[in-house]
């Protein structure tokens, strides 16, 4: 979540209305969120007056979430709107009506704005209902979209709802559909990240509110119908992960490729996203000769054991593909940080972890130590995992260092390696009473 999601989240809970402090204890008690900044109450504020009407910042946003009141000695910040709030009159849309799959789907073009008022996004895995199948939101996705909508443009493909408010209904006639306008009535299916982007747009461009955009509508589905709607979509404009079908379903154990799929993905990820590491350094079946520089089967072999329904991050409760992803791609983030410091990342002679035995050996080091420092912090961002090694007094080892060895002695000495550079917490022998 960023600050201002997790504040919605807490005032959601909270409809009384909190205090700038007491919603920054709320969001610590419920990790919502992880504070880096010296003055975290400040950077609540700051976000609350930048969404609150009427509120005097330098910096205000054109999107309004808060209000404020003054109680006393004390401001107490609240939800402008509230789930079930009427936004407007019953508006009515001619629709298509398409049945897929033995779902009925209505389809209707509808403002910017009356679909960011009557839709809410509900993540798996943080949200316990029904129909809750996002992922959380990827920031450059966004900034990008917002570009693309500030430079004029619109999207032609629909947005997926799920309505879910059982107080307002819709009424479906059989040639229009009348749509209550209330507040976080639907469950987005697909298009949050577009969504999230019209929103950022319109804080610099009002005017987008009232374009419109394509709507598609199904009633009360449960969460196994929702995801079979956002696997179908998703699976055919914009591959997602093959894996994330475990997620959405809680398929467990008994399914035998689920290490390898899970793994698979990852690797994948690794190679097209360009914030990775090994982005476009992974060698795919089918790559022209000399593309890529790290097998496929190797990175697959490296990861399935740990990232199995009985693997490590399991263990720790990290279930989730992107949680999984997140922290490997910060973890060798860390690791080129420190390898960039001695120019042996971006050569391939010097840099041992585009090495089967380098890459080996980083994941059998991660959760064998890292990991377990990680869960103690609470924390597995790329800085605080930077912090977690020291090199100044350790040579980084190169393949230079590992020829002539056999496979298994060459991912000791890199795990060798990692440990003499790695920060422990252990105390010495000396530091104990005997």
């Amino acid at each position: 979540m960023t600050i201002t999601d997790a504040i919605i989240k807490v005032l959601t809970e909270n409809t009384e209305g909190l205090t700038a402090k007491e919603i920054y204890e709320k969001i610590l008690e419920n990790k919502f969120y992880e504070f880096g900044a010296k003055d975290p109450i400040g950077v609540v504020s700051v976000q609350l007056k930048r969404f609150c009407e009427d509120a005097k910042i330098s910096n205000p946003s054109l999107v309004k979430c808060f209000s404020v009141e003054q109680k006393g000695k004390e401001k107490i910040y609240k939800l402008k709107h509230c789930k079930g709030e009427v936004m407007g009159e019953t508006k009515i849309f001619k629709h298509i009506k398409t049945t897929i799959n033995g779902i009925d789907i209505y389809t209707f073009p509808m403002t910017v704005s009356d679909l960011a008022n009557i839709s809410y996004v509900a993540v798996r895995g943080k949200d316990d209902e029904e129909g809750a199948v996002q992922r959380v939101l990827n920031k450059q996705r966004i900034a990008s979209i917002k570009r693309y909508v500030l430079d004029g443009n619109m999207f032609v493909n629909t947005f997926v709802i799920n309505w879910t408010n059982t107080n307002d209904r819709p009424i479906v006639g059989e040639n229009d559909i009348e749509i209550p306008l209330v507040y976080s009535s639907a469950q987005l299916i697909d298009g949050q990240h577009r969504l999230a982007g019209l929103k950022a747009a319109m804080e610099e461009n009002k005017g987008i509110a009232n374009n419109y955009v394509l709507v598609s509508l199904a009633l009360n589905l449960e969460t196994q119908a929702a995801a079979k709607i956002f696997l179908n979509i998703n699976s055919e404009q914009k591959p997602v992960p093959k894996s994330l079908i475990y997620d959405l379903y809680g398929i467990t154990a008994e399914e035998r490729n689920y290490a390898i799929n899970r793994a698979n993905d990852i690797a994948n990820e690794l190679n097209d996203d360009i914030n990775s590491p090994y982005y476009r350094v992974i060698k795919l079946p089918g790559n022209p000769r000399g593309k890529g520089k790290l097998d496929l089967s190797t990175v697959v072999n490296a990861l399935k054991g740990y990232v199995d329904k009985d693997g490590k991050f399991e263990k720790k409760n990290i279930h989730d593909f992107n949680y999984q992803y997140v922290i490997l791609c910060n973890y060798f983030n860390a690791i080129k940080y420190h390898a960039d410091k001695v120019q042996k990342w971006g050569v391939v002679s010097e840099n041992i972890f585009f090495k089967a035995a380098g890459f080996i050996g980083a994941i059998d080091f991660f959760f064998e130590y890292v990991l377990e420092k990680c869960v103690a912090l609470r924390s597995f961002k790329q800085e605080v995992i930077i912090k977690m090694f020291d090199f100044s007094e350790v040579d980084l080892i190169t393949p230079k260092d590992i020829v002539a060895t056999d496979g298994r002695t060459a991912r000791k000495r890199v795990v060798e390696n990692l440990r003499d550079a790695f920060i422990s917490d252990l105390p010495g022998e000396s530091d104990y009473d005997f």
